[in-house]
């Protein structure tokens, strides 16, 4: 394990303290569980000693499916893990080197939890053909679990999902569960005309989240003069030499 692990440990806690603040600034009848981010986060002890990794989950975000809504009917579950790269794990932001994520969606509706949206979010910077961060769809209804144990409910959990292909790989942005928790509350507690209290929640939520930086950072076909003004989907693949 890296001796600064338990550093790095800190500060990542202590920016989804501040993060998950603005969620429930945006929406005060909103929750988050576990709420304390040494709950949230724990240090892989196995790593190689040149990074530091954070596993993470699972989380459960109790929000309205639509920020006009009285009251939460969803829930977000979301688990998996972040790596930061040294050498300096005191500079600042920390630099992600990989992560992966999993998120499933669950909507409340005559006295069950439905299954409607499942996804892993990735990074593969060496399979030909893999864009370098991707999202696959497909069922996670056993995440379901995590709603019944953190938020002590007893419902039936019915898959609404279908039968989904699980190896289209949309290129998407760098969906760490920092950027994850920022979709979280763009898409259910921001409305089309948000009061200012909102906008300068959010605001803030998305300062909390400025203290890692992305691995886009080391990766030449993401930072090449054709790709830094465009950013298509096509700069998502590492193209392989002609005589490779």
């Amino acid at each position: 394990m890296n001796k600064d692990a338990p550093r790095v440990l800190h500060r990542v806690a202590d920016a989804w303290q501040s993060a998950t603040f603005g969620l429930t600034q945006m929406y005060q009848a909103s929750q988050v569980a576990p709420s304390n981010g040494f709950e949230v986060f724990r240090i892989d002890t196995a790593a190689p000693n040149d990074v530091v990794k954070l596993d993470f989950g699972p989380i459960v975000f109790y929000v309205p499916e639509r920020p006009n809504r009285r009251g939460p009917d969803l829930f977000v579950v979301a688990k998996g893990w972040l790596t930061f790269e040294g050498p300096d794990f005191k500079a600042v932001p920390l630099r992600t080197k990989t992560f992966g994520t999993e998120v499933a969606y669950f909507r409340q509706k005559a006295g069950n939890l439905e299954h409607v949206y499942g996804a892993h979010y990735d990074m593969d910077e060496e399979k030909p053909g893999h864009p370098v961060f991707h999202a696959q769809f497909g069922s996670k209804e056993a995440f379901g679990s995590a709603v019944l144990d953190l938020f002590k409910r007893d419902e039936a959990i019915i898959d609404r999902t279908g039968v989904i292909l699980g190896t289209v790989r949309t290129p998407s942005a760098q969906m760490d569960i920092f950027s994850v928790l920022a979709q979280i509350c763009a898409d259910h507690l921001m409305g089309p005309s948000p009061s200012p209290e909102v906008k300068k929640a959010f605001q803030g939520l998305r300062s909390s989240c400025d203290f890692l930086v992305g691995a886009a950072h080391r990766l030449a076909y993401l930072n090449a003069h054709h790709a830094a003004g465009c950013y298509r989907a096509v700069h998502w693949y590492d193209a392989p030499a002609a005589n490779a």
